[in-house]
């Protein structure tokens, strides 16, 4: 009969590994919901525009350079000079550049999903000055076509330029015309610039504004030998990303404001610029920074978090159950242990679900409420006491609190969840650590045998701990 004992603690065992069946099954559920999302956030984008990466300007100035090669005249039957000419571009970076973004954001709906956009206000300024073509003007073999140079910007995703912008140089108004003129990154902008053609050290100077949307993020390349950017906007869950930080940052309720200067010197933009002559334009296009709003709560993430906290809830209560079958002279059945399992599963399904509609926090507090109480109405008559159930109530309402603390605390979840279960486990280990587990089997063992001779008594003697 001592085998019952542990025959029972098999059972409850299996019932907790049967109960990770439905568990993976919601955990399968949130990660479909998460790709719907991730579907409505590209059907959003492709009919709004993407993440956008704002590159430049950059001065590009076409010339060949004349070149002589040996080659095989049949007819003379000997060598002769071959003069032939390579067209190449010479990429200039501005002296200076400063960007002021300001940055708007809304939300664009499909379905119950709600992915953030924005619309982005972008004032830009700088120079450039003639001395690198003065350099080049000094070999022979070098000729500019003065006509065919031009400003050249990369905008990831054209779409989001909402009105065509003019370039204002040397207090000229040109006019910006599709594509970047560059080979390997054609999506962009470039306006034909005049007045380079100089004997004498100049400086260009050029201003134009942008109207730009664009969703999710908002990244610029430090092109400058001296580079300042400034973005404001009203989104109040701002990640900076990039290779630089911003050197000056404000997040109020209102908003955000972030700086960043970076120079030439840090951004090593120089040799990346003679790469990109070279026809490597991948650091050119890699070397960014800028602003990734996101969104303040990702639901779907923070479920599948506390989903991978079920089996421990599970444990604990089973743990429970069985301590009040020790300690307080119940009987419980694995049917009532299933339930109560299948109960506090369900409560993950209903976290997703109302979650789609209303805030994170409502949707976990209107969960956790629901379930404790449908536990907590249904163990008042398993335990034969509504003081016993709403103890048991209040503990499971306590855990829930503190898993959502956990859920909240990104940085320090692995920390705080650690600790809980530390402490958990030590409590349990400070209530039974008198019980004398064999004398319990004995006993539990005997009382069945008794009440299997007694079909209408469902009361056991109590055990207690010494």
């Amino acid at each position: 009969m001592k085998n019952k004992f542990f025959i029972k603690l098999l059972v409850i065992g299996a019932l907790m590994l049967g109960l990770m069946i439905p568990l993976a099954m919601i955990e399968g559920v949130v990660s479909e919901r998460s790709a719907y999302r991730h579907q409505a956030k590209s059907s959003i984008a492709a009919s709004w525009t993407g993440e956008q990466k704002f590159l430049g300007p950059l001065l590009v100035v076409p010339y060949s350079e004349k070149q002589s090669r040996k080659v095989w005249d049949k007819n003379l039957e000997d060598y002769r000079q071959e003069v032939y000419y390579l067209d190449r571009r010479l990429l200039i970076l501005p002296e200076a550049l400063e960007i002021d973004a300001d940055v708007a954001t809304e939300e664009r709906s499909r379905g119950i999903y709600a992915i953030p956009v924005y619309n982005s206000a972008l004032a830009v300024r700088g120079a450039f000055d003639n001395r690198k073509v003065l350099e080049l003007l000094k070999q022979d073999n070098i000729s500019i076509a003065w006509n065919e140079a031009f400003v050249s910007l990369i905008v990831s995703d054209i779409r989001g330029i909402v009105t065509q912008p003019l370039l204002n140089w040397d207090d000229k108004a040109l006019e910006f015309v599709s594509g970047s003129g560059l080979d390997q990154h054609g999506n962009g902008m470039r306006a034909n610039v005049t007045g380079l053609k100089n004997t004498e050290p100049v400086s260009h100077v050029f201003s134009f504004d942008v109207h730009l949307h664009g969703m999710e993020s908002l990244q610029f390349s430090p092109v400058g030998k001296s580079t300042r950017v400034n973005v404001r906007s009203d989104w109040l869950h701002p990640s900076f990303i990039g290779r630089y930080l911003p050197g000056e940052r404000n997040i109020d309720p209102q908003g955000f404001n972030a700086s960043w200067q970076v120079s030439s010197f840090s951004s090593d933009m120089e040799r990346v610029a003679v790469m990109c002559q070279q026809g490597n334009c991948d650091n050119y296009i890699n070397n960014t920074f800028g602003v990734s709003l996101l969104q303040s709560v990702d639901i779907y993430q923070q479920a599948e978090r506390s989903v991978k906290y079920a089996i421990l809830f599970i444990s604990l209560t089973f743990v429970a159950f069985f301590l009040f079958e020790v300690m307080k002279s119940l009987r419980l059945h694995p049917m009532q242990y299933l339930l109560v399992g299948c109960a506090l599963s369900v409560f993950y399904l209903l976290l997703v679900s109302l979650s789609e509609h209303i805030d994170f926090g409502q949707a976990y507090l209107v969960a956790s409420l629901a379930n404790a109480g449908l536990i907590g109405l249904y163990i008042s008559a398993v335990l034969e006491s509504r003081l016993r159930a709403a103890v048991f109530t209040g503990l499971l309402l306590l855990l829930y609190s503190m898993l959502y603390v956990i859920l909240c605390s990104e940085d320090n979840a692995l920390l705080m969840g650690s600790l809980l279960i530390f402490a958990i486990l030590a409590l349990l280990m400070v209530i039974t650590r008198k019980l004398d587990w064999y004398r319990v089997a004995e006993q539990l063992a005997s009382q069945a045998a008794t009440i299997g001779g007694r079909p209408g008594d469902d009361r056991v003697a109590t055990v207690t701990a010494d």
